[in-house]
């Protein structure tokens, strides 16, 4: 999401007026309560300390200007002192406890020191999980595998929690609804236990009625045509799992639960849905300023019942120095089956590029079917018409006949005809800022042949992410690769060429700079590229973080060409600022080897460094 970056500015000077751990922000509590300029805990040894310190309430103010002072308390600071204790408890170390505190006056405040003796751990000796002989002993053996608790570890609450859960969403999808798990644990030495995962299997039972709740203008029709499971199946707990999935997945409802209820236990299973719907009329106004795409704004308009059944209606407008133009996006999400959803959508866009200008006027039509709740598989199918101008300064110096472009004025035009399949995988759980998990996408394009149109190519396009949180930092990488092969000698589009540079791929270079160059050391664009990027991201003060990035890539003029020994690499760093407008990103970019003879406009590109302002991550 975009935002104008003053605005931005005004809302994060704004922030001492909204900070959730401050005490009291009135002058009062300014003059009778002295701030905490540090706060230092010793002895922390076996858990994470800034999982702890995230546990209390009393934290050291700020060296930020704008960032509001801590102040001192001391209630507040002696139920810290007990969250500690429970806090270590949870963590498998119940004999941890505070030895002393030093509560000593400086200039500016107090400096707030904590000691700790955690003390020796409850470890596991021995893990049984009893009561679950009415499970296949294969499925047995893969909770015991899953099973968190192990044999070692320390006797964590929350390790015992989620193997509890585990092991009750073993034994519902066995078709025992109302099955109660209990981690037991007896002494089996000094400070050692043997525990017990322990099952009350109760009665087998099948899905009975089903009532749902909360929806004014949405049929319970629609609800339940996306059920996994219907009255009289028997009783499997994936299954309104799946249910809630497909259900959050229409995006016609704010909140989406589905549970048993009733006091007592039938046999015939009665599940309620409660949804809470969303404002089906939406309107939507984006304004935002980057380097690339300088100021930019987008209205939307979207509709999350159009003419019944779920159906979403969307039209979209938006204008940049990059983009311009709009679209209207149709979407069926019952196509036959749950699992599957139609989608059409027209649009006219123009975009402003620093080798061209082109024109995309057409539409496009896209099945997508649920293989599982990660995983997708689309195919699709776009015709448009084509309209690409060279600029001047790029026609006075490339080879136009090369290029397939009109030997006159520098042109390419013409109908373009694809078909794709395209297979994803996404495990994040988080569309905006994943934290951990992986994405990954193949796709395959085909036109002409036995497809209208004036182009003809197959193209091959991958690209996968993956994120791993090592403490407070986020560790991100990400590798994409694609080839375009060209049937005939006009067969590729040229806005389909690779480029690759600017604020998403190789930061040390600007927009589209890193590409083949013509003999007047013009980026021309190629058939292939590779492009691989690796970020370090961390927290760093409130909606600040930062970053640490690595980038490598190329394009090279040929189809299926890749040569690892011929890559352009940069490195830099980087600020986020997490805002209401969306996460601001601004990066500086170091080339680590330059392109030699690369020339914009006709200019010489000497400078090494890029400065990127955008918004979102850049992956």
């Amino acid at each position: 999401m975009r935002c104008v970056a003053a605005v931005a500015v005004v809302w994060l000077l704004q922030q001492p007026a909204v900070d959730a751990f401050s005490l009291q922000n009135t002058e009062a509590a300014d003059q009778q309560a002295p701030h905490v300029t540090d706060l230092i805990i010793e002895g922390v040894h076996a858990v994470d300390e800034s999982e702890l310190r995230e546990t209390l309430s009393t934290r050291e103010s700020r060296w930020l200007p704008w960032r509001p002072k801590r102040y001192f308390d001391r209630n507040t600071f002696e139920a810290d002192l007990e969250r500690i204790v429970k806090f270590y408890a949870s963590r498998g170390y119940p004999h941890a406890r505070v030895v002393s505190t030093d509560v000593r006056p400086d200039d500016d405040g107090v400096a707030v020191t904590i000691r700790i003796e955690e003390g020796p751990p409850e470890l596991i000796a021995s893990v049984r999980f009893t009561g679950f002989d009415v499970i296949p002993p294969s499925r047995r053996r893969v909770l015991e595998e899953l099973a968190l608790l192990k044999p070692g570890l320390p006797l964590a609450e929350d390790l015992a929690t989620q193997t509890a859960q585990l092991a009750q969403l073993a034994l519902g999808n066995a078709g025992y609804p109302y099955a109660q798990v209990e981690i037991r644990k007896t002494p089996a030495g000094a400070n050692d236990v043997a525990v017990d995962v322990h099952a009350e299997p109760g009665p087998i039972g099948v899905f009975g009625p089903i009532t749902i709740v909360g929806n004014a203008t949405i049929d319970d029709a629609v609800i339940r045509r996306q059920l996994a499971y219907r009255p009289g199946e028997s009783f499997v707990a994936a299954a309104m799992q799946e249910s809630h999935r497909r259900l959050v997945a229409l995006g016609l409802f704010e909140s989406v639960t589905i549970e048993i209820v009733g006091e007592q236990s039938p046999a015939a299973v009665p599940t309620r849905i409660a949804v809470k719907e969303a404002d089906l009329n939406q309107v939507s106004y984006l304004f935002g300023y980057g380097t690339e795409e300088q100021v930019s704004g987008e209205i939307q308009w979207r509709h999350l019942n159009f003419l019944g059944g779920g159906r979403t209606l969307t039209l979209r407008g938006r204008w940049s120095s990059i983009d311009r133009g709009g679209e209207g996006t149709f979407v069926q999400p019952f196509f036959f089956t749950p699992r599957m959803s139609l989608q059409v959508r027209g649009h006219a866009w123009q975009l402003d590029e620093p080798l061209y200008t082109a024109v995309f006027q057409g539409g496009s039509s896209r099945v997508s079917y649920a293989l599982t709740a990660v995983d997708r598989v689309s195919v699709d199918y776009l015709q448009e018409h084509e309209r690409v101008q060279l600029n001047a300064d790029a026609a006075a110096v490339v080879d136009r006949t090369a290029l397939a472009l009109d030997v006159l004025d520098a042109r390419q035009s013409g109908m373009l005809a694809q078909a794709a399949v395209d297979y994803s995988r996404d495990t994040t759980g988080e569309p905006i800022r994943p934290r951990r998990g992986s994405r990954a996408l193949v796709r395959v394009e085909k036109a002409g042949g036995w497809l209208p149109g004036s182009f003809s190519y197959y193209n091959l396009s991958a690209v996968g992410s993956h994120y791993r949180s090592v403490g407070p930092l986020i560790l991100a990488g990400r590798i994409q690769a694609g080839s375009i092969s060209p049937q005939k000698r006009d067969g590729v589009p040229f806005a389909k060429r690779c480029f690759l540079g600017g604020a998403d791929t190789l930061r040390g270079w600007g927009r589209l700079e890193v590409s083949p160059l013509a003999t007047t050391g013009a980026p021309i664009g190629g058939h292939s590229m590779l492009a691989i990027n690796a970020e370090i991201r961390l927290p760093f003060a409130g909606p600040l973080s930062a970053v640490v990035f690595a980038d490598a890539g190329n394009v090279w003029r040929d189809a299926w060409t890749f040569r690892l020994d011929d890559l352009r690499a940069d490195a830099g760093a980087g600020v986020r600022i997490d805002s209401p407008f969306g996460l601001l990103r601004l990066d500086w970019g170091y080339q680590l080897n330059p392109i030699p003879g690369l020339r914009i406009d006709g200019q010489p590109q000497d400078r090494r460094w890029r400065l990127h302002f955008s918004s979102g991550h850049a992956f």
